[in-house]
Formats: C-alpha cells, structure tokens, sequence
C-alpha cells in the first residue's frame, strides 16, 4: 500500500457534459481462469479486448484499439502472439465500431491495445513517452501519428490525485499517468453526462484484480515492467473502484462487457 494522495477525491456528476461513452469488444482473447487470477477460479474464459469509444463534440475519441482485420487476415501479430487463441468477430473491430476516430489514447503499448491502429491510417495515437521507446514494430509506427505525453509528476496537471493531460481543454476527458504494467502505461477518465469512467487498461485485467486477487507471479513477472509502480498504479484504482460510486472503473478485459 502507499499513502493516497491528499486531494485524491471522487469526482462530481457533471450532467451538463456533452460527452457520452461506449465500452465494446474490438477482439476475444480464449484463455482460462488460472491464467488470469491467483488463487481464483477455474475453466475458461473469453477475455474481450476492450475498447473505449467517446463521443465528443469535437470528434469520436478511441481509448485503445483493439485488434483488427490484420488479425483476421494472419499477418500481424507474428509469432509468439498469433498462437494465441484470439478472434475479430465481424463488425467488432474499431474501424467497424466507430469509423476513424479523431484520436486514439493508448493504456500502452501492448499488441492487443495497439492492432486496430492498422486499420487507422494517419490517425492522431496519444502514447505514454516511456512506450513509445520499445516494442512498437516499425510498420506501425509508419501507419499512424503517435504523439507522445510525458506523464511524470510536476510536468502536467493532475486529476484524481496523479498527473494527467486534459485533452479537450474542456475538463471531460483526462489522460492519466499509471504506469507499472508497462513504463508509459495510462489510464483515462471519461467525465460523459450520465455517468463517469475510468479506462485503466491491464492495470487491472478484471474486476477481481480491483479487489483482492492479481495476475499469477508467474505471468505478472514476465508482462509486467515495473512491479513496485504497478503496486502504487493498482492500489489508486483499487481505492477508486471501492470508494467513487460517480465512477465505473473499466478494467481491461473484463467479461461482463460482452455483448
């Protein structure tokens, strides 16, 4: 645990937002139960890759990618991850869901939140700085226009106690430095006109890791960066899920968003 920032609070309704907020499946990950939780429950699962889409005056909003029709058509991702067993059902990709998004705000860089970018040529993709130093294949860097957000304490303003961007300018959609499942990762907070989101990508892969279960040691010390600032990362959301009713904490691949 880590002591929580002083002027982390739970943010107000603001139903004057002209913003509203989807969360979707741009992809299906057929895993099971004991490679998701410790200690938790067993028999598989279907982990969708989720994606958020915000609806903004100024133009749609991606949190994420997903994968897309580059999955479907075997050419990317190569080896070792086009062994997993991964599917783009018709009409779910991004593109598909949305059309071209304005810009996509990235959790991090990780192939599973970046495929869909394939389908986006040109578009504005906002990055941690820290991810966009490694595992992003040159072809996608070619593709799209990656901005990178330096996220670090001090640099920018923060919003619910950590440093963030707000990327309107207009207060309804923030950009948030939570990095450990990755150097660069993030998360983003929707602030739409019903309701409140928190996108915090594989800081949390389910609901439960928001609880009292984690990834197993095992997979954790393989996937993830920096452990000592997931830990920090993870318990802000933890406190977040348990205390902010105004706020629905979108852990990365939880299954009840399955439609």
């Amino acid at each position: 645990m880590f002591p929580l920032p002083a002027d982390l609070a739970c943010p107000a309704l603001t139903p004057e937002s002209p913003v509203s907020v989807e969360v979707a499946d741009a992809g299906q990950l057929e895993t099971t139960w004991d490679m998701v939780e410790d200690h938790g429950r067993q028999g598989p699962v279907t982990l969708p890759l989720l994606v958020g889409i915000v609806h903004h005056p100024g133009g749609t909003i991606a949190i994420d990618s997903g994968l897309g029709q580059t999955t479907r058509d075997g050419t990317w991702p190569t080896f070792p991850f086009n062994s997993f067993k991964v599917t783009v059902p018709a009409g779910t990709s991004l593109l598909e869901r949305a059309g071209i998004p304005v810009k996509v705000l990235l959790t991090h860089n990780h192939y599973d939140h970046v495929g869909g970018l394939f389908d986006l040529p040109g578009v504005e993709v906002w990055a941690g700085l820290d991810d966009l130093r490694d595992r992003l294949p040159a072809t996608l860097r070619a593709r799209v226009h990656f901005v990178a957000q330096d996220l670090r304490a001090g640099v920018v303003k923060q919003a619910l106690g950590v440093p963030a961007v707000d990327v309107n300018g207009d207060g309804t959609v923030w950009y948030l430095g939570t990095p450990g499942h990755t150097r660069g990762s993030a998360s983003v907070l929707v602030r739409a006109h019903d309701h409140q989101y928190l996108f915090v990508g594989d800081t949390a892969w389910v609901d439960s890791h928001l609880v009292d279960h984690r990834r197993p040691a095992l997979i954790s010390a393989i996937i993830d960066d920096d452990h000592p600032a997931l830990d920090r990362s993870l318990t802000w959301a933890r406190w977040i899920y348990g205390h902010c009713a105004s706020v629905t904490v979108v852990a990365g691949h939880e299954p009840r968003w399955l439609k």
